[in-house]
């Protein structure tokens, strides 16, 4: 690889926290377009996967609030995974849309059930249940394989940890309103990743 090569391979982190940037205010954006509420789920996940989820993007994305442990380096990625890296943001982030879009007024950023709430049985829903969050966390992996700070590693984790205790929260409160469908949904589908087999009948989605 050429002198060129990696000095723009280099630029590579930069340019994934642009993307992050670019992706977050878009989020708001989109966030205009939702069903009005009907009810709420527990506040124990709510409050459980928000603190986690605020603890996990501050150590992902300033660690240097946190002193030099931090700051430390665990990776120093070569110009191939810089590359590499960079795809995983931006496979990523294409799923978050094409999940986003899928499930049009049924999201929500908060564990709630709409009024009219659909169980949505198409797109990357039908084999995954929160691809939301499964685009989140493909955006996280390559941002952290990216800057490889032992901080980011840990708010990884935690990062992790919330969307799970999210997706547990949005799973009880909407099963017992779709009930069979949902527990085949729960059958046919896998949580982050697709089930690598499904029964005959369709798939089924939750919004995320």
């Amino acid at each position: 690889m050429g002198r060129m090569d990696i000095g723009l391979a280099s630029r590579i982190p930069r340019w994934i926290g642009y993307l992050w940037l670019v992706w977050a205010v878009s989020w708001w954006l989109l966030a205009m377009w939702r069903k009005p509420v009907e009810r709420r789920g527990s506040g124990n996940y709510e409050v459980g996967h928000r603190v986690l989820l605020v603890a996990g993007a501050i150590l992902f994305f300033r660690p240097w609030w946190l002193g030099a442990w931090a700051q430390r380096r665990f990776l120093d990625p070569s110009p191939a995974l810089l590359w590499a890296a960079l795809a995983a943001v931006l496979a990523g982030f294409a799923l978050c849309y094409w999940a986003r879009f899928t499930l049009g007024g049924n999201w929500s950023a908060r564990i709630v059930l709409k009024q009219e709430h659909e169980l949505i049985r198409r797109g990357p829903y039908a084999r995954i249940r929160h691809p939301i969050y499964t685009g989140i966390l493909l955006a996280v992996a390559g941002t952290l394989a990216a800057n490889g700070t032992w901080g980011g590693a840990v708010g990884a984790v935690l990062v992790f940890i919330a969307l799970y205790i999210k997706s547990q929260g949005e799973e009880r409160l909407l099963a017992p309103v779709f009930g069979d469908r949902f527990a085949e949904h729960l059958r046919q589908t896998g949580r982050f990743l697709p089930k690598l087999r499904r029964s005959a009948a369709g798939g089924a989605a939750v919004a995320d």
